[in-house]
């Protein structure tokens, strides 16, 4: 291997996408057994940086880093776990999309054909996503054993240790040749990529057309946006009403009801947390200001976040109202810190003010549509993310139904001879 040139970037020889939720111990050994054994064969140094492995984004209310879109524009291989989980991961089929995308612009600049997209068998899924089956990477060369049970069952079993080493030895093998020969084309750091609005390889969008518009007005995607509603007041506000007011800012967006546990804001908490589930978001105050809105149709994901204590407030207690009335939204969620003793010394009577502005949403007496009492940031992450799925979810099967029009008249089956 040459050495880098001056004023060259470092080209890592490999990514590793997995699912999150499959972050163990194991996962991290592959990890470093790889890289070890990559560096032996690429003849570097044993301190050198020849992969990709993001460990920050599996922390609550990270955002996908800025480092993570570069090495997905550096590497000259993407490793991807392939696991059941792996499949519905949104942010995993990003990550496969964009290196897919620049395996497809280095061939169609009249490059070589390049297996560098390598699946490895973590944990045997039932299916597996067409654009998975398309890539040719010859399974054969694994042992039996791996091919039936995966690698993480290898690295379990000590009888299995050897066959362990065997794979890792054929990967590190595939990533120095990418990485040697004809490698992938870096992508610029100004074109860098906007990372939740890159359609997931693994999730086709569902897509509607405004049946108002006319043919030639561009189709429109809601499932995948978030419009996160903020009825909070500001610090100045909030003191009219309550003693305790660290939990506020100079605007509603400031908001931050699970201080000192976690000290950002509330809007930015929730737009990581959409990230994560590879939703693109936007954030406003409630009042909104005047000549802007929120989708009233029903077919876009709405969520409003409400301070317990906006209902004390004439304005907020106003706006919450003609929210409930005019346009509901896809869901409502009340924060109450138990850290927060003058909240919990209230709560009676801030629950009698959420029930009257938000009388058709509590009537319903659906989990989705009201979630109130949420007492940590943890549990604000966990809830947020069940009422995404679900809203998501509903929408798909709406755009199904309308997509796929009323249903044809039924009718007794005709059989023909031949």
């Amino acid at each position: 291997m040459t050495a880098e040139q001056p004023g060259v970037p470092h080209r890592l020889h490999f990514f590793l996408s997995y699912a999150r939720s499959d972050d163990d111990p194991y996962v991290e050994r592959f990890y470093r057994d790889l890289c070890a054994e990559v560096r032996v064969r690429a003849g570097l140094a044993s301190n050198a940086e020849v992969g990709f492995f993001d460990r920050s984004s599996i922390e609550i209310g990270a955002t996908w880093s800025a480092e993570l879109v570069d090495a997905l524009g550096n590497a000259c291989s993407f490793v991807a776990l392939v696991s059941p989980r792996y499949f519905t991961s949104e942010p995993c089929g990003r990550e496969w999309q964009i290196f897919a995308d620049r395996m497809r612009q280095h061939e169609a600049a009249g490059d070589a054909r390049l297996a560098a997209l390598l699946p490895v068998l973590w944990l045997p899924p039932r299916q597996v996503p067409e654009v998975v089956q398309a890539v040719q990477y010859d399974r054969d060369v694994f042992s039996e054993a791996y091919r039936r049970d995966g690698l993480r069952q290898l690295m379990r079993l000590r009888r299995n240790e050897d066959e362990y080493l065997e794979a890792i030895s054929i990967l590190a093998d595939r990533i120095v040749d990418n990485a040697t020969t004809d490698p992938l084309t870096p992508l610029p750091k100004h074109r860098r990529v906007d990372f939740v609005s890159v359609r997931s390889a693994f999730h086709p969008d569902v897509e509607t057309r405004d049946p108002t518009a006319g043919e030639n007005t561009p189709i429109r995607s809601h499932a995948d946006h978030v419009h996160f509603l903020i009825a909070a007041p500001n610090q100045r506000e909030a003191s009219t009403v309550r003693r305790e007011v660290q939990f506020y800012g100079a605007a509603a967006l400031d908001w931050a009801p699970y201080r000192p546990s976690l000290p950002d804001p509330l809007a930015s908490f929730a737009r990581a947390i959409a990230a994560r589930r590879g939703l693109s978001s936007e954030a406003s105050p409630l009042p909104m200001p005047t000549g802007t809105g929120v989708p009233t149709n029903g077919d876009s994901i709405v969520v409003l976040l409400v301070d317990a204590w906006a209902t004390q407030l004439d304005d907020y207690r106003q706006a919450l109202t003609e929210q409930d009335r005019q346009a509901p939204a896809t869901a409502a969620m009340v924060p109450r810190s138990h850290e927060d003793r003058e909240t919990h010394d209230n709560w009676r009577r801030l629950s009698d003010g959420l029930r009257s502005v938000l009388l058709r949403r509590v009537a319903s007496g659906e989990a989705l549509t009201f979630r109130a009492d949420i007492l940590s940031h943890r549990s604000f992450d966990e809830d947020l993310q069940v009422v995404l799925e679900v809203a998501r979810n509903r929408l798909f099967a709406e755009a199904d139904q309308v997509d796929s029009g009323p249903a044809p008249p039924r009718t007794r089956p005709i059989l023909q001879g031949p």
